[in-house]
């Protein structure tokens, strides 16, 4: 349906309400559009050919087409957008396009992420059934958010941390069997008092719940801008985060890293930063620093420069 609305109610609306260019957000464009277009990237995954050899044969297909629609898009376009430095060099050598022809822009923040949202957590924590410490993940769940290799890393952390610390999970279950193995792992680790698997938690509730973790655990290895994880450094939650694609550009030093895949490495920096009061208190102030880069307003601003830039340069 949504392809449907792309590929033949858009352009429609293109003619009839006289636009003068399209903005395409979501990595396919109008292939028969009326009016120039300006074309973003979001998903890397399709892109991302470690990640796809992990999914099943029907998830792969759909994303080989995926990226060849990325790539026809591309070249149809007058102007192509990133949203990070990183996913710009995977996607470019892909598209076979000038690299002038793209640009860069950073995504935003809701300023709802703020240390000041913890005056909301208790009644939240209630309502969850959630107690305090707690180490907090937010991610939709798909393998490639790396929700096993965390819970791995927890159990073993669990060793060096005091025994009320918690982790808690929170995101919708898209990926069934993925959701069922990670459950089987908590189950397994013997963390099921442990681990708090909260799943979908409303967008207004989230601020509170990154601002009262002691730790913000970051595992994906595929993102493009994630916004997670410029809330989390937005809320002076100390911030732990993979270090594959876009994470170190847009932490920068805000973050403490960890290879994704190495669970034992990824325990030790949360014992790390949970002994290191000075450490963790760092990390909080530069997060909420670094999260002011980050502002929708600017994303506006440049997005419509570019939107101008196509309608201008096709007349």
């Amino acid at each position: 349906m949504r392809l449907f609305w792309e590929q033949v109610a858009l352009p429609v609306q293109a003619l009839i309400g006289n636009a003068d260019v399209i903005f395409s957000p979501a990595n396919v464009a109008v292939l028969g559009a009326p009016v120039p277009q300006v074309l973003m990237f979001q998903n890397l995954v399709p892109f991302a050919p470690e990640v796809i050899r992990r999914r099943r044969e029907s998830a792969k297909f759909r994303f080989f087409v995926l990226r060849a629609f990325g790539i026809l898009s591309s070249r149809l376009a007058r102007r192509v957008v990133f949203i990070a430095n990183a996913q710009r060099e995977a996607i470019l050598p892909w598209l076979g396009v000038a690299a002038s022809k793209t640009a860069t822009v950073y995504l935003g923040h809701d300023p709802a992420f703020s240390p000041r949202a913890i005056a909301a957590a208790p009644g939240l924590l209630r309502r969850l059934g959630l107690t305090q410490p707690y180490l907090l993940s937010v991610s939709q769940v798909y393998h490639y958010k790396n929700l096993v290799e965390l819970v791995r890393a927890f159990a073993r952390a669990t060793t060096r941390l005091p025994s009320d610390v918690k982790l808690a999970l929170a995101g919708a279950e898209h990926e069934r069997r993925y959701a069922a193995l990670v459950r089987r792992t908590i189950r397994d680790a013997g963390l099921g008092d442990r681990v708090k698997v909260l799943g979908h938690v409303p967008y207004h509730d989230l601020p509170p719940l990154y601002a009262a973790a002691s730790q913000f655990v970051f595992p994906s290895t595929c993102e493009s801008f994630p916004n997670i994880l410029i809330e989390a450094l937005a809320s002076g939650v100390p911030v732990l985060s993979s270090r594959c694609c876009s994470m170190p550009e847009l932490a920068g030093d805000a973050a403490v890293y960890f290879d994704p895949f190495d669970p034992e490495e990824m325990g030790r920096q949360i014992v790390t930063v949970w002994e290191d009061a000075a450490l963790a208190r760092s990390l909080s102030e530069k997060g909420i620093a670094r999260a002011e880069r980050y502002s929708w307003d600017r994303t506006a601003v440049k997005i419509l420069e570019l939107l101008e830039t196509a309608a201008f340069r096709a007349t």
